[in-house]
This record gives C-alpha cells, structure tokens and sequence, in this order.
C-alpha cells in the first residue's frame, strides 16, 4: 500500500515538473486571436485567443508550444524552419483554408519561420482544391 502511494506521488511530481519545465523553456511568446476554429496537425482549435512560443530554441528538433489564453489546453508541435530572405516586418500565423475548415500552415516572425506539418486530413483537401489563404497578425 505505501510503495502504491510513493508510486503515485512520484508520477504526480514528475508530470508536474515537466510541465513547469517546457513552460520555463519557451523563449519568445506571441498572442493570437483566431477568429475561427482551425486545425494543427490532428488536433482542432476553437475560435479564441492563444498564446503561442518556441520550445527550446536551441534544439535540434524544433517544437512550439500552442495554448489557449484561459489555460485550458496546451499542445506542443515539431516544426519545420521555414527560410526567407526577407526580413518579416509583421508577425503572422497563415492558415489554409478549404471551404469551411482551416488548417494553421505557417508563423513567421522577425526570428522565426515555421512550417507545420499538414495532416493527413488537409492532404486529402488539398488534392482535391486549391487552398484560400488567411493571414492572422499577431502580437508579442
């Protein structure tokens, strides 16, 4: 019975440092409002307003962090740097849409750019229309 409880104790403490541990690792921050439900890979978004970072800069494997402004949710994403040669003057998620569904397909800032993986969902789309796009700004 003790040795249960240590058990659970331990895996109690070891979630929660992690969490605190990929919060503390995200360099820069950006806040969003989507004005409609989207999608990041398989994982759907309502409509709100986000607060989206990079984890860990310095890794090999990039990845960033997307979570609702309430606190309610917080999805963590490999990315695909994205280059230019322009300097990004404005900070911007682009979104695919298809119809009514939109699919969140790059963030470029003055430091970062990002290309996220389509889903196999927004594939199947693509193949059968062209993408409308949108572009969100966003603040830091």
């Amino acid at each position: 019975m003790k040795r249960t409880v240590l058990q659970i104790w331990l895996a109690i403490g070891l979630a929660i440092g992690l969490t605190v541990s990929a919060q503390a690792q995200i360099s820069t921050e950006y806040r969003a409002r989507i004005p409609f439900d989207f999608n990041v890979g398989n994982t759907t978004f309502k409509a709100g307003d986000y607060l989206i970072g990079l984890i860990n800069p310095k890794s090999n494997q990039q990845t960033l962090a997307i979570r609702d402004a309430k606190g309610r949710s917080n999805k963590v994403f490999i990315i695909l740097p994205k280059e230019t040669n322009a300097r990004r003057k404005v900070t911007k998620l682009v979104f695919h849409r298809y119809e009514n569904q939109y699919f969140l397909s790059e963030m470029l800032t003055p430091t970062l750019g990002a290309e996220f993986l389509k889903s196999k969902q927004e594939e199947r789309l693509a193949r059968n229309q062209k993408p409308n796009q949108e572009t969100i700004a966003i603040l830091k």
